[in-house]
């Protein structure tokens, strides 16, 4: 239970730290609240309950604000992106999303830039099913099971993939990932998505208006 209320605690945390650089962004990038909900794909109550931080991101809204700021889901999370990058970097790792039965998943390291190449670990208790959106067209995660046994549906395709067993997926439809049996099951999960590219009609060059934005 402690273990659970620290992720709870942390996703708080990082609930109030993702208002205030999605703020800073948008204005850099001289967005309305308005603009940002349309090319994130969130409804505008969404993106302004996130901005006041009266709500915390899924991972699926992580992914789809990054898009929309042509970043990486790293670089939104971290306020001091550094723009030397050297042969070896130390990472951070962040719990993205628990659950009240005790699931968790963790963002260990990800490359900066518009390219999203990330490393995850997972673990699924029974009795609950992470459900994601669908990401960028082409997206491709490879996972493999080192715990229990894990339940994968993308569109009308599902598997289960025991102990020890591993698969490629290509996530651009929706997809969830759920324990296979009475015991956790823990995954890690490499994702290789090519987001970021706006629209050439919807870049922040082409959406610049006159004065501050709210």
């Amino acid at each position: 239970m402690t273990d659970v209320t620290t992720a709870m605690d942390s996703e708080q945390v990082l609930g109030k730290a993702i208002a205030v650089r999605i703020r800073d962004l948008r204005r850099d990038q001289n967005l309305t609240l308005d603009r940002l909900a349309k090319l994130s794909g969130l409804s505008k109550g969404t993106v302004v309950s996130l901005e006041q931080g009266k709500a915390n991101p899924s991972i699926g809204i992580l992914c789809r604000l990054a898009a929309a700021f042509s970043l990486s889901v790293a670089d939104l999370l971290n306020d001091d992106a550094s723009t030397v990058r050297l042969p070896i970097e130390r990472t951070e790792t962040r719990t993205l999303w628990t659950s009240a039965k005790g699931s968790f998943a963790q963002l260990h390291s990800s490359t900066s830039g518009r390219t999203m190449f990330e490393l995850w670990s997972w673990v699924i208790m029974p009795g609950d099913v992470f459900s994601a959106d669908a990401h960028s067209p082409d997206t491709r995660e490879l996972i493999s099971v080192t715990q229990g046994s894990l339940s994968v549906v993308v569109g009308s395709h599902a598997v289960i993939l025991s102990q020890g067993e591993s698969a490629r997926l290509v996530t651009d439809q929706p997809h969830t990932y759920a324990a296979a049996s009475d015991v956790p099951a823990h995954f890690s999960m490499a994702v290789l998505e090519r987001g970021g590219q706006r629209d050439a009609g919807r870049s922040s060059t082409a959406t610049k208006m006159p004065g501050p934005v709210p």
